[in-house]
């Protein structure tokens, strides 16, 4: 049977090896650029049953159309395995395609089995609860976003490992800042992960190495909104008539006194409020981060903290389920907020986790609060981790720098401290 140009199959049987019973055995040629090869198809056929124009069995009897289907499913192989192996922009011969049907050659590993391969581990670890549904979520979304890719950029299905080339990493990065219209921090760590997903190839020994190793996925760090002192009072002062405003301006308000992730702060109860060694009341609860350690977050209640706690004594939430607070979903908390910003005229985007920000620079930090201690009250492993939220603010650099006139117009000659206006031309 012809399929196109280059590839035709036909079914032919071998009177040579004609059987004690009168049956032939059927073999499979195909002929690729007038080339051929034969495939034995472990089938006989009586000799006076075969038609031979057809390619088939005659008759309707059970064996015939056992016969028929099997032949038919051969021929649907191979046409598959053709396409597939023309798929991946080389020359098909038939040594290849017949390798291929035989399974003597393995094939070539595709970047959607490589990320396949890393989520089908992933799913595993979410069975057992050592990582969370939340970043199984996101690794199904960059495989979604790798397939528009690999369409968009190769009009294929699937990619080649081996085929893979550094430019690969580039054009990624541009096509999901320009045409999926996503931020190039977001783009740079879906290209991380494919990048996790191709180096797992080489270490399965799918390909020698890695082709986009050395393509650096670099992060900017972007300008966060936080409060000010100021802005953190006007809330504070702000009553709100309605109750779910009036709510989530608390909460927001002991996530920014406290530095507790809107996560961990839904999940709060009064058995997480401790009386300490130094006599005061903590909240001390582990981190809600499915990781292979544990980051446990212990924060002395500053008095506003309290005051909101005392607040909620007899809310519902408290005396059914015991929790801290009165926490709503993260989408309906944030689109609250913009109504409360908006009502108190601060002039700024205020999600969930600004207040996790604040309370790192404007209520620690910028009071004088060592990074060292920042750190280990949000319940990081590392400085470096903290070293990105804590963005010190103008105001503690200008106090800072008035501390150090001071101390020069002490310790250097007069002269040196007379204050004078620079001019610019």
């Amino acid at each position: 049977m012809k399929v196109n140009e280059k590839l035709s199959i036909l079914v032919l049987p071998k009177s040579a090896r004609k059987s004690k019973d009168g049956s032939l055995s059927l073999d499979i040629r195909i002929t690729i650029n007038l080339k051929r090869a034969v495939i034995s198809s472990g089938q006989k056929v009586p000799e006076n049953l075969w038609d031979q124009e057809a390619g088939r069995m005659r008759g309707n009897s059970q064996d015939a159309r056992l016969l028929n289907n099997d032949i038919e499913r051969c021929k649907v192989k191979l046409r598959q395995l053709y396409s597939w192996l023309e798929s991946q922009g080389e020359e098909v011969t038939v040594e290849m395609l017949k390798d291929a049907y035989q399974g003597k050659t393995e094939q070539p590993k595709t970047l959607l089995n490589a990320i396949d391969f890393v989520i089908e581990r992933f799913e595993k670890k979410v069975e057992k609860h050592h990582r969370s549904i939340a970043s199984l979520k996101k690794l199904r979304t960059i495989r979604a976003k790798t397939v528009n890719f690999i369409q968009h950029q190769y009009k294929s299905k699937d990619l080649r490992l081996d085929k893979i080339r550094f430019a690969f990493a580039e054009d990624f990065v541009d096509y999901l800042m320009l045409d999926e219209d996503i931020n190039g921090n977001t783009a740079k760590k879906y290209l991380k992960h494919v990048k996790h997903a191709i180096k797992t190839g080489v270490e399965r020994n799918w390909i020698p190495t890695n082709p986009i190793q050395t393509y650096k996925c670099g992060y900017i760090d972007p300008e966060r909104d936080i409060l000010t002192e100021q802005e953190i009072m006007t809330l504070y002062n702000k009553h709100f008539e309605i109750k779910r405003l009036e709510e989530i301006k608390d909460v927001y308000l002991f996530m920014c006194f406290t530095g507790f992730a809107y996560k961990d702060t839904s999940l709060l109860t009064t058995d997480h409020i401790i009386d300490f060694f130094d006599g005061q009341q903590w909240v001390v609860k582990n981190r809600h981060k499915v990781t292979s350690t544990v980051c446990r977050e212990s924060v002395p209640l500053l008095p506003i903290a309290k005051e909101i706690i005392e607040k909620y004594n007899d809310h519902p939430v408290r005396k059914t389920n015991g929790l801290l607070l009165p926490v709503l979903s993260n989408q309906k908390y944030n689109a609250y907020l913009k109504e409360i910003v908006t009502i108190c005229g601060i002039n700024k985007t205020l999600t969930t986790h600004t207040a996790r920000h604040t309370f790192a620079t404007t209520v620690t930090l910028a009071n004088g609060v060592p990074i060292e201690t920042v750190s280990a009250l949000l319940g990081h492993k590392s400085i470096k981790t903290t070293q990105i939220y804590a963005k010190i603010v103008a105001q503690k650099i200008g106090d800072d720098m008035n501390e150090l006139k001071k101390k020069l117009m002490v310790k250097m000659p007069a002269k040196l401290n007379q204050v004078s206006v620079i001019s610019i031309e």
